[in-house]
């Protein structure tokens, strides 16, 4: 096969997209999730605080107590008493705890999943990473092919005459600059393999990924209004509020009366007393404090709520803009590599003597450039893609 139908295939291989490949990164992530031990982690703080808020409804067990008073100069023989009670609030306060109960169940929830949201970003950035590598490293295995023909056919061309010691050492360092950028790719892509090991808990993640996700046509509408349905960051701030004014009413009906109900009775030598005892308390210190604190926190997370959300939409925003630049420069940088693809045409011009060997190493290295140039702004492009998209993972 000649070289110009190698670069025609491989040029295209790096501008095409395959859906099979999409779904290969997906299944990578969730490997990575069912792994991963920060999310393992988070999974089982969520467990934790659910029971937490769960006891929060309940009221405190029963209270026991038991006297022993020995004989006194007065009445021969011990007393003995006992008493057994549950304390319990007003009705609409087992409700309203019920009820910020649930919600604080979901703020937790919310938070995994911006634990597990940031971590997966993370690792699908990895493996954006890898990809554009992998595409690298294919481009400088097919380019170190043609380098080391090049430095052969030079030396065959000194020893006729037809070249020069210069010529031959220009090819040389030229096939020694793509040896070392190979080397350099080789070994950031063993590190990253193990980040990714990391990432998944330690366990080998062999994956070798050569095709970015499918990304399809932004609808800037649509994805705003995803994002405000579907980000935990924002959930969780609109969540807040709710949980803020719940804990106001909790706080407001502590400061009603609580009661206890109980059975006590009491023995004096022979005689016995059994029966029902009632109680009830009054908060009197300290509420008005409390309520004025829950007061003031739910004025400040209804603040803070829309500040988080202007700021989200304001990235976002940014983002869809900056995304768009990017998809624009992608599309000028395919047309102009598509029209000056003249690598075959530079060969045969050295092969003819129209064209100097400095000259042509000039030009296929600034024609190296730009294409190494595309293949950086298709990944950077990917990453601003799936910071836009991080919330649906």
């Amino acid at each position: 096969m000649k070289k110009i139908e190698v670069y025609i295939i491989l040029f295209f291989l790096l501008i095409s997209s395959a859906e099979i490949k999409s779904q290969t990164i997906d299944e990578v992530l969730k490997t990575i999730e069912s792994n991963n031990q920060e999310i393992l982690a988070a999974q089982k703080l969520i467990e934790s605080k659910t029971y937490e808020y769960r006891s929060m409804v309940l009221p405190e067990g029963p209270a026991f107590s038991y006297g022993y008073f020995p004989d006194n100069s007065t009445n021969q023989g011990p007393k003995e008493t006992f008493e057994i009670s549950q304390s319990f609030q007003m009705p609409c306060f087992y409700r309203n705890q019920s009820t910020l109960s649930k919600l604080m169940i979901e703020q937790e929830k919310l938070s995994y999943q911006q634990v597990r949201q940031s971590i997966l970003s993370e690792a699908k950035n990895l493996l954006i990473e890898s990809i554009y590598l992998t595409k690298m490293s294919l481009l400088l295995q097919a380019r170190l092919s043609d380098a080391e023909n090049l430095v052969f056919a030079f030396s065959k061309r000194l020893e006729n005459g037809d070249v020069n010691v210069l010529e031959v050492n220009k090819a040389k360092l030229h096939l020694l600059t793509i040896q070392n950028q190979l080397k350099t790719v080789q070994t950031e892509i063993s590190s990253l393999q193990m980040q990714l090991n990391y990432m998944n808990g330690g366990q080998d993640l062999n994956v070798t990924l050569t095709e970015y996700p499918v990304v399809h046509e932004i609808d800037v509408e649509q994805l705003i209004s995803e994002k405000q349905s579907l980000d935990p960051e924002l959930l969780a701030a609109k969540m807040q509020i709710e949980s803020s004014a719940k804990q106001l009413k909790v706080t407001k009906n502590l400061q009603l009366p609580s009661f206890s109900l109980g059975y006590a009775g009491e023995t004096v030598v022979d005689e016995k007393f059994r029966g029902i005892v009632f109680g009830m308390a009054i908060p009197i210190w300290g509420t008005r404090s409390e309520v004025k604190k829950a007061n003031f926190e739910a004025q400040y997370l209804n603040l803070n709520s829309q500040l988080i959300e202007s700021q989200v939409l304001s990235e976002l925003k940014q983002q869809i803009d900056k995304a768009k630049t990017m998809k624009t420069n992608l599309e000028n940088y395919l047309s102009a590599l598509e029209s000056v693809n003249n690598l075959d045409l530079l060969k045969k011009a050295l092969d003819l003597g129209e064209i100097s060997s400095i000259e042509y190493f000039t030009e296929i290295s600034y024609f190296y450039q730009i294409y190494d140039d595309y293949i950086a702004a298709q990944r950077d492009y990917h990453v601003v893609i799936n910071s836009l998209v991080r919330f649906k993972l």
